[in-house]
């Protein structure tokens, strides 16, 4: 057992005292508390848009809808956002404008309950709408980081503020899940539903704030893109043998690991009948040892390299329908705590995805028109994310729809996910011998 997983008091003062140390460390400490701020929004909204849309009177597909949906409507906003933001050599004005957009679309889900019967159809409306923006942030964000941050920091960048969304993720997951679990009725629940959305505009003002503190001299490139310049970028992408290697093993991934999005949430909420203050328990674990274990996987990457250090994350994402099987196998007085005490030992590995799949693609993508290559890959992990939770829960509803309908489609994605990361290894076996 590494030290950091020994004392964890001493491993968050010790990341708090040298986040800023060493070169890149301004930018570092901004990036980190730009990236706990972003934490603070997303789990305190999208960690608790299934629990809101089952309160608006959703069905088990109708859940799976706000992901199809929502990647959908993302999808027609990716390569646009790319091509405007490669037009800009400062690609911070493209983050503010996407963060400032996400906040107007939270202030408006905030009032859907006033919809009365439409309200479910106007939260997936909306919810829908607030991707846009945010896919238009997250690619923008990818090629925003490497421009600034020269490629021997990002690994120490990269982990230090994973490690810092981690903790932001453990925060917000106790104080969300106590309220929510603590409300009276549906109708308070709901409220606090919607002060979530409403809190989460001010966090992202305050983020563009940070932001705006990080120093940059517009050092990446300026494209100008036609017709023309997205054909030759999609022909130039898919002819890198390098690429086509890592976007084969990386749609496979995303493909093994989004079939169980919506039936994970089924298993916790239907069969081991967890409440909001359970699910913050299962979310907390979850964190809490990805937190402590990230300095020792960003060591792994050092000595490694990220193409090695990703392929732990397969075994996070294996154990995870094994810990649902499991926990669903015994009486329901034990399943919720043997649930939460699996699902935490198999997130130990976990830290590697979040940490090292982007340095993998900032490998393999070129220098030239970067977020447009960047905004084709997430085009089809997008698809995937689009469709996998629903066909998680139609293969679930064929088999049955009962325990052992779920029981066996765990079983089936846990194969799944063992191939794929088989292909990691392959990939980590055939490119050994290049630069880390």
């Amino acid at each position: 057992m590494t030290p950091s997983l020994r004392n964890p008091l001493r491993t968050v003062r010790q990341r708090l005292a040298d986040v800023s140390a060493g070169p890149a460390g301004s930018a570092m400490l901004l990036f980190t508390i730009e990236g706990i701020l972003f934490t603070l929004v997303n789990n305190m909204v999208n960690n608790n848009n299934n629990m809101f849309a089952l309160r608006l009177g959703a069905s088990d597909m109708q859940i799976s809808l706000l992901t199809t949906f929502s990647q959908i409507a993302g999808l027609i906003f990716l390569v646009p956002g790319a091509i405007m933001t490669d037009r800009l050599p400062n690609k911070r004005r493209m983050l503010i404008i996407s963060l400032s957009m996400l906040a107007a679309a939270y202030l408006f889900i905030g009032f859907v309950p006033a919809f009365g019967a439409y309200r479910y159809m106007a939260f997936l409306i909306m919810l829908s709408i607030s991707v846009c923006p945010l896919t238009v942030y997250n690619i923008s964000w990818q090629a925003y980081f490497s421009d600034v941050i020269a490629v021997e920091h990002r690994n120490r960048v990269l982990s230090k503020r994973t490690a810092g969304t981690f903790l932001a993720g453990i925060v917000v997951s106790i104080v969300t899940g106590g309220l929510l679990a603590s409300a009276a009725d549906t109708q308070a629940k709901i409220l606090i539903h919607q002060i979530f959305f409403w809190v989460a505009c001010i966090l992202l003002m305050l983020q563009i704030f940070v932001l705006s503190r990080i120093k940059s001299t517009g050092i990446g490139e300026r494209t100008v893109i036609g017709l023309k310049d997205l054909a030759k970028a999609v022909s130039g992408l898919f002819k890198s043998r390098k690429f086509l290697g890592f976007f084969g093993a990386a749609l496979f991934f995303y493909i093994a690991w989004q079939l169980d999005w919506t039936l994970y949430f089924i298993g916790q909420v239907r069969y081991l009948g967890m409440n909001e203050a359970w699910l913050s328990y299962v979310g907390i674990g979850g964190t809490l040892v990805q937190f402590l274990s990230v300095g020792f996987w960003s060591k792994i990457n050092e000595r490694m390299g990220v193409r090695f250090g990703i392929i732990p994350g397969g075994l996070s994402l294996i154990g995870c329908p094994i810990a649902m099987i499991i926990a669903t196998s015994i009486p329901i007085s034990m399943g919720p705590t043997v649930f939460l005490i699996l699902h935490t030992i198999f997130n130990l590995t976990f830290a590697t995805i979040p940490l090292n799949i982007l340095q993998c693609l900032l490998e393999v993508i070129p220098e030239k028109n970067k977020t447009l290559s960047i905004s084709i890959y997430t085009v089809f992990i997008s698809l995937s994310n689009a469709f996998m939770p629903m066909l998680g829960v139609k293969l679930y509803t064929t088999l049955g729809g009962d325990l052992k309908a779920l029981q066996i489609s765990f079983v089936i994605i846990c194969v799944v996910r063992i191939i794929s990361m088989g292909l990691w290894v392959l990939r980590w076996l055939l490119l050994r011998r290049d630069e880390k």
